[in-house]
């Protein structure tokens, strides 16, 4: 089969549309989110008091523990 023209696809993108056929579009959620239960948001709150977010100059972000 010969390559149209107007046809600018890669090959990877190629394979990743044919393989559509069987594994369909990304599933995507249309109902409303789920709000975080109760022990998800102490979990939080836990690692946020105890952990600090740090930037460095590259522009890496990481954490690191709080000093008291």
């Amino acid at each position: 089969m010969a390559r149209r023209e107007d046809d600018d696809r890669t090959w990877g993108m190629k394979v990743t549309e044919s393989l559509l056929r069987f594994f369909g579009p990304a599933s995507i959620r249309r109902t409303p989110p789920i709000p975080p239960s109760a022990e998800d948001l102490a979990r939080d709150a836990a690692l946020r008091s105890s952990l600090q977010r740090v930037t460095r100059p590259d522009g890496h972000v990481y954490l690191v523990e709080r000093k008291d």
